[in-house]
């Protein structure tokens, strides 16, 4: 997979303690605060293309592919778990004791794992459109369908014989996908049916989302209670348009945890960072440092 034009600069490779070999993008001062960006399931690092430079200019920045996504290294078995110790692993590879989290979809999910089991390496985080509070019965129908062992494996495969419909499947996760700028729809297109030809990429997609979507309800009881003692500062960022992870799950968070901030952008869909992305970057940057007065809040930008 070709990165982003902008973004292949700034390709490394980390070996973890465990054997397992992540891509990652890498910039800004090392000296500086670093932000390690996650990205969501069936995504890779390049999903931060619109972002990754500005966010630089302050912090340094770490975006990886996980485990099998991308152009990282598969695994035997695909969990949350997994991609959290795999994460930490890579801040262990940096010599990072500590970072800011930023993830989108499952990445904020994996996020909030790395903070309840290493909260002393965790500074903030940021959640956009997603967070361990998703209840089953509030996630997309397709996801659902796709978490079916069998059912799940033709959709996947089935793109293979219709290159557009690869790409129409991700609709749903934009506010307008048509909208967007001719070279995204056209890097979008690529990537998309880059994917669906993978096989390793399959296996990672459906083995996580499987995870997620069967072990979800065990999971939340386990980590829910954890999660309302969790004092780590949380800003969560959520695209007003979103239709795979509704905003009702950012409220159920701050339920948990009223100290957290909510931020809504007008316009932008399950992935604001590529749909409004200088909103987005104002958000965060108004979220640094996360101002005690504002906690709580719920803000429009």
């Amino acid at each position: 997979m070709a990165p982003w034009p902008s973004l292949a600069p700034f390709g490394r490779r980390a070996l973890l303690a465990s054997g397992q070999e992540l891509f990652f993008f890498e910039a800004g001062d090392p000296a500086a605060p670093a932000l390690l960006l996650i990205h969501g399931l069936g995504d890779e690092a390049d999903t931060w293309r619109h972002v990754f430079g500005p966010l630089s200019e302050r912090w340094h920045v770490i975006a990886p592919d996980l485990p099998g996504f991308g152009r990282s290294g598969p695994v035997r078995r695909y969990s949350l778990p997994g991609v959290r110790d795999a994460l930490l692993g890579l801040l262990d590879a940096l010599h990072l004791p500590a970072a800011s989290l930023m993830g989108s979809s499952l990445g904020a999910a994996a996020a909030q794992t790395m903070a309840l089991k290493a909260p002393g390496r965790v500074e903030s985080l940021f959640l956009v459109d997603g967070t361990l509070t998703v209840r089953g019965g509030s996630l997309n129908w397709g996801l659902l369908l796709m978490a079916l062992p069998i059912t799940g494996d033709r959709i996947y495969t089935g793109f293979r014989r219709n290159p557009q419909a690869a790409h129409d499947s991700l609709r749903p996760y934009y506010a307008d996908l048509a909208a967007l700028p001719e070279a995204d729809r056209q890097f979008l297109f690529q990537r998309v049916n880059e994917r669906v030809w993978s096989d390793t990429q399959r296996r990672a997609y459906l083995g996580l989302l499987q995870d997620v979507v069967w072990s979800a309800p065990r999971r939340q009881r386990a980590l829910l209670p954890a999660l309302a003692g969790l004092h780590v500062p949380t800003h969560l960022i959520w695209g007003e348009h979103d239709r795979i992870v509704p905003i009702e799950s950012a409220r159920a968070l701050m339920t948990l945890q009223p100290q957290a901030r909510l931020t809504v952008l007008p316009g932008a869909g399950h992935l604001p960072h590529q749909d409004q992305p200088a909103a987005f970057l104002e958000a965060v940057l108004a979220a640094q440092p996360m101002p005690g007065s504002r906690q709580g809040a719920t803000d429009a930008v």
